[in-house]
């Protein structure tokens, strides 16, 4: 039983060790654009609004390390318009996105207004995407309404969508083009919430892709059970086998026959005062460590225990069946001297002889 719960318990510490480690390698750690950039990815502006149209402007607070963009103009015959970007300055550089559930916005919602993010990945195999035109990359765009003392925004990358101008445009439709790869997200874009405002604000405090969490967590914790279904087949498994092992072994140095003489000669001599593994290995021609195989494969027990546990036994027979003094009765069971079985008896009964015969006599 003391085996089966150890190999319980190391099978419960490998499947959680399992499970950690199995998280750590699955799970993607934030990929940050801002502030702490980790990739290669810059920011800009791109405008065409002239100076006596408006203006567009994009810096970094000192004090605070925000990112302001704003820009505000007049409408006239061309289309003017003020971007800010995120992108390598060489398009042929994409990020590997596949990895990543969500998009992070941070920003400050007293000083920002309603914007639109696009996510734009390079489609290869088309006629109409080139890789150094940004323009022909396909766009995944999001409106993003500011609500009051709303900070910190969380979307799910798979819900972001194609505008269906993008299609008109290009002439294209969804079923035509091939399934879009993440691994080729070239940049992104924040722009104006509807296409005929004129003015922006956007004040932005981080910026980054995530992975689901829960999801790893789920993956980690069933394959946490997989290592712990497996652990136990295993352990069983060497279980059986060293147990087959362990009996081939005990059947090699003792038969079943032997095994019955040495019981039965135990407890016909139970009560012999000389009975020991010497005289056994005498009388019945067993030795020390043979007897202490058998008794340890067939009552779990050492060979003193055994016989100290046979005489205790025949001893509380006799006190509550007899009115033999205690110095015939520890005589009788098989101890020289009657010091020696109160001491035997009262580690095993938890009380002396006396006390077990004033409790259990038939007199009582």
């Amino acid at each position: 039983m003391r085996k089966g719960n150890n190999y319980f318990f190391a099978a419960v510490i490998i499947s959680i060790l399992s499970a950690v480690i199995f998280f750590f390698v699955i799970y993607n750690f934030p990929l940050q654009l801002y502030p702490d950039n980790k990739t290669f990815f810059d920011f800009d502006v791109v405008s065409n609004i002239a100076n006596e149209r408006g203006f567009s402007e994009m810096g970094v607070d000192s004090s605070s390390g925000h990112l302001h963009f704003r820009y505000n103009y007049e409408k006239g015959n061309d289309d003017p318009f003020a971007i800010l970007i995120f992108h390598a300055h060489e398009l042929a550089r994409h990020l590997n996105l596949g990895d990543y559930k969500y998009i992070d916005l941070d920003i400050d919602p007293k000083l920002t207004q309603d914007f639109t993010v696009s996510m734009y990945v390079y489609i290869p195999e088309t006629d109409f995407s080139n890789i150094a035109l940004a323009e022909t990359h396909r766009p995944y765009s999001m409106k993003i309404r500011i609500e009051e003392n709303k900070s910190h925004y969380h979307y799910k990358i798979a819900d972001f969508a194609t505008p269906a101008w993008w299609f008109a445009h290009y002439q294209v439709d969804d079923y035509s083009l091939p399934k879009t790869n993440w691994n080729n997200f070239t940049h992104m874009t924040i722009t104006n919430y509807e296409q005929n405002d004129t003015t922006l604000q956007v004040v932005m405090k981080g910026l980054r892709f995530t992975d689901s969490i829960k999801e790893k967590i789920i993956y980690s914790i069933i394959f946490c059970l997989f290592v712990f279904i497996i652990s136990l087949i295993f352990y069983s498994t060497i279980t059986k086998k060293m147990q087959s092992v362990a009996d081939t072994k005990h059947h090699d140095k003792y038969t079943d026959e032997t095994a019955q003489n040495l019981l039965e000669y135990i407890e016909k001599n139970i009560s012999n005062p000389l009975l020991s593994l010497d005289l056994i290995n005498k009388e019945v021609g067993i030795n020390s460590f043979v007897v202490n195989e058998i008794l340890k494969d067939q009552k779990d027990v050492q060979y003193k225990k055994y016989i100290d546990t046979l005489r205790i036994e025949k001893a509380k027979r006799m006190l509550t069946e007899s009115e033999h003094q205690i110095s015939v009765i520890a005589e009788q069971v098989g101890y020289c001297y009657s010091n020696s079985f109160s001491r035997i008896f009262g580690k095993y009964c938890g009380m002396t002889p006396n006390e077990y015969r004033n409790k259990f006599g038939t007199k009582n």
